[in-house]
């Protein structure tokens, strides 16, 4: 597909080649360019949501391994009586609520996951589903909002990460992250974004973040990833994200420069087209 390839970088040489090289695309595919205050902006809210996303989702995988060591955990599973999970940034870390599958849900597993990415404390297993609060009530229907919103996969199976949108007007946004079983690859095609209203129970808008199930190269011995990306001028909270989850340096060519994602952080390495001072 023109704009969007992937290697696996196992060595230093290619650097230099990735920053002169233009990125060849058709001139339909190329997004308006951005003035140097708006790449900027772009570049922060893509790190503060790439990262976010990233840790909630690491903290659903950290508190899920948790609560599978209880018996009655695993029994409420079979039982067909739990519905999911939300998550939810406190000042201890980030608590995660599992819910009950009933047509209101209820919380009925809690487990809060520190910044060191460890639950801290015990599993708490409520005697009795407590009500949700109202931040809970409504990460909860949009994340039910968004298991049956359709889309194009490129996976058996996805995770979601439900955030809550700060910008005026409030609101939800839902990503949908292909899982995958295989080693060595990293699944960033089909990974979606789903902006919902206020009451979680509304998609007023979504957009995909490639235009493939393009799966990048992952081996153990590659110092990095890279892919072309022409749907943004610059890389967006979903590279942030796969580069946090591949545990590697991304380098991401736009129709705007050539860009290195590394810690949760997007440098330009090289400017090209527009962008003014």
């Amino acid at each position: 597909m023109l704009g969007m390839k992937r290697i696996a970088v196992r060595g230093a040489w290619w650097l230099a080649a990735f920053m002169v090289v233009p990125f060849a695309h058709a001139q339909e595919d190329a997004p308006a360019a951005l003035g140097d205050a708006q790449v900027a902006q772009a570049i922060l809210d893509a790190e503060a949501t790439g990262r976010a996303i990233y840790l909630h989702d690491q903290a659903a995988a950290v508190a899920t391994d948790a609560v599978m060591k209880l018996k009655a955990f695993r029994q409420d599973g079979k039982r067909g009586q739990l519905a999911g999970w939300i998550t939810e940034q406190r000042d201890e870390g980030i608590v995660v609520t599992f819910l009950s599958s009933e047509s209101i849900p209820r919380a009925r597993y809690r487990a809060t996951v520190a910044s060191d990415g460890r639950v801290t404390g015990e599993v708490e297993a409520l005697e009795e589903p407590a009500a949700l609060s109202s931040y809970e009530l409504g990460a909860a229907r949009a994340r039910a909002t968004a298991a049956t919103a359709k889309f194009e996969p490129c996976s058996k199976t996805y995770n979601s990460v439900v955030l809550r949108d700060d910008r005026e007007g409030g609101g939800w946004i839902a990503y949908l992250l292909p899982g995958t079983t295989q080693h060595g690859v990293v699944p960033i095609g089909g990974s979606y974004r789903l902006d919902l209203d206020a009451t979680g129970e509304k998609v007023v808008g979504q957009r995909g973040f490639t235009r493939s199930c393009i799966v990048l190269e992952n081996p153990r011995d590659a110092v990095a990833i890279m892919i072309t990306h022409l749907m943004d001028p610059v890389p967006t909270e979903v590279h942030v994200f796969w580069s946090a989850w591949a545990r590697k340096p991304m380098y991401v060519g736009t129709s705007q420069g050539g860009w290195k994602i590394e810690n949760g952080r997007i440098a330009l390495m090289n400017r090209r087209g527009g962008g003014n001072k």
